[in-house]
């Protein structure tokens, strides 16, 4: 039997490309590609980086930490995706260039803080939204958003809200789903009152529904670095 090929740094980087673009209708302007980096070895984002991909999102502090040390002679941008921990936060501010899992107020103003010491202001959040309101995902509650969202406007001007990060539910699928669903419509919606109203939204399996909902910024991992290092 001839062994598989594995495809290379370029080819998976054009599939995603040609993905994004091809769910793109009426001439839509195709969202950001925000390259999930978590648990990759550096090596890989400076493959991606030498095609073009500038913005690489990771989950974990240390670990974003560790990458922005060993790769600061690169032009990159870091944006936190992770569960955020208070004790965490000041280290994220250091050397991320956006948050997108803010949930409370309390971690806000955190970022703010740290934000103001740093001279990083006014320094870009999204706010989380649980948007299954499933039990087992973090982020705030439909109809919580707006409080939360109105309250860091008007307490916190040395952060810019630039509006929802959502996860939706896992069954949401692009090869079973062939219509956008109404939570995608609504969460669009919601977004446009959030902040700047932008929406991060959208992952491998359904990235057709999300860009075709209007997702502004796209989060693939595993289908463009490949398999994860651990």
């Amino acid at each position: 039997m001839q062994q598989r090929t594995e495809a290379t740094p370029q080819q998976r980087y054009q599939v995603i490309l040609d993905r994004i673009h091809q769910a793109c209708i009426s001439g839509r302007q195709p969202p950001e590609l925000l390259a999930v980096s978590k648990t990759q070895d550096p090596i890989r984002i400076r493959e991606l980086f030498a095609l073009g991909q500038r913005r690489f999102g990771e989950n974990y502090a240390q670990e974003l930490l560790d990458k922005a040390g060993q790769l600061n002679d690169l032009d990159l941008e870091w944006v936190f995706i992770g569960h955020l921990q208070s004790n965490k936060i000041k280290k994220i501010v250091q050397v991320a260039h956006e948050i997108q899992t803010v949930a409370s107020l309390q971690h806000a103003e955190r970022i703010a803080k740290s934000a103001l010491e740093l001279g990083k202001t006014p320094f870009p959040i999204y706010l989380e939204v649980n948007a299954g309101d499933e039990d087992n995902k973090s982020g705030v509650a439909w109809d919580s958003v707006q409080e939360l969202a109105d309250a860091i406007q008007s307490k916190l001007p040395a952060l810019k809200l630039e509006g929802l990060m959502a996860i939706p539910p896992s069954h949401f699928q692009d090869d079973s789903t062939p219509d956008v669903p109404k939570l995608y419509r609504d969460l669009r919606i919601l977004a446009s009152s959030v902040g700047e109203g932008k929406l991060s939204m959208g992952m491998s399996g359904d990235l057709r529904l999300a860009i075709q909902a209007g997702t502004d910024t796209v989060r693939i991992g595993t289908a463009l670095f490949g398999p994860r290092a651990r």
